[in-house]
């Protein structure tokens, strides 16, 4: 038996259909999606997961009935955000508010809302905290942390957890990623999965914390279950940052063959090594553990196919 329904809002995209295969074998779970596409209907029927309609621009309510949790990842994405500021903000503060309603209506107990690690902005610091000051300046990250807010002064603010992932990275679970399709470590995975070889932009020194998709997933199966000390704001990342040169190698290492890497000229943020605390989560006994090779492994392979 199941124990107990889950939605997950915007729950059939890149890490969402990972998180939903995850905690299907545990939950009745649910996902809502705006729109078919053949990828992942087929990815739905093959997994028997349920799905409801779902669009924040038309729908005020969440769909599905009552649920013991919501899991919410329909966020506006980088893209999106930038290319306008003022649609994305209203996407993420009307999906936010349905899961305040449906927390306020008792159609759900509590809510797991994922912001991003981007509300801190975009200049490094040495070590990144919960409660250290903000000052995001794209739009993606402006927007976050704007339902940051929204959440935090809700009057049901003590069964909210929120989750600021890092760079979370994973073999997808079907082919129709979107606009993560450009991820970086999705480019460096297809590259070699279609070429053999690897071909960065960037000069390979800038960092960041790169999370597997299976260090997150235990975070929200600990938020799941836990009875207490789960309805804070939390960072989720690795702990430790790497290189871009760094991913590249590691996803040479995990190819089926030789791979050459190529390096170019560009440069971004983040040149110097950083910290993102993650002991507030670790309180609760998450440990991150999981391997960005077998990732990489799975995700070369999936693009091989």
């Amino acid at each position: 038996m199941a124990d107990g329904r889950l939605l997950l809002v915007g729950g059939s995209g890149y890490f969402g259909a990972r998180l939903a295969e995850a905690l299907a074998g545990a939950w009745d779970v649910a996902v809502t999606v705006r729109s078919d596409t053949p990828a992942r209907a087929a990815w739905l029927a093959e997994r028997g997961i349920a799905s409801f309609r779902y669009d924040s621009s038309r729908d005020a309510e969440l769909p599905g009935g009552d649920f013991n949790a919501i899991v919410n990842l329909a966020m506006p994405g980088a893209q999106a955000a930038g290319k306008d500021a003022d649609a994305a903000m209203a996407q993420g503060r009307s999906t936010a508010a349905a899961c305040l309603a449906a927390l306020r209506e008792g159609r759900a107990t509590r809510l797991i809302h994922f912001s991003t690690f981007h509300v801190y902005g975009g200049n490094a610091a040495a070590l990144y905290t919960e409660d250290m000051p903000k000052a995001p300046g794209h739009p993606y990250g402006k927007t976050h942390l704007a339902i940051e807010g929204d959440l935090t002064a809700s009057d049901v603010a003590e069964r909210i957890a929120i989750l600021r992932p890092t760079n979370m990275v994973g073999a997808p679970a079907h082919k129709d990623l979107g606009e993560q399709a450009g991820l970086i470590f999705l480019d460096l995975c297809r590259q070699v999965a279609e070429s053999g070889a690897m071909s960065l932009r960037n000069d390979g020194q800038s960092y960041r914390d790169i999370l597997p998709f299976g260090d997150a997933i235990t975070a929200v199966e600990l938020l799941l279950r836990a009875t207490s000390g789960w309805n804070n704001l939390f960072n989720l990342g690795a702990g430790r940052a790497i290189t871009m040169q760094t991913l590249a190698e590691t996803i040479a290492v995990a190819a089926p063959q030789p791979v050459g890497i190529g390096y170019g000229d560009g440069t971004d943020a983040f040149r110097s090594p950083f910290t993102v605390d993650i002991a507030r989560l670790g309180a609760l006994g998450w440990a991150p553990s999981a391997s960005i090779a077998d990732e990489a492994r799975r995700t070369i392979a999936a693009f091989t196919a």
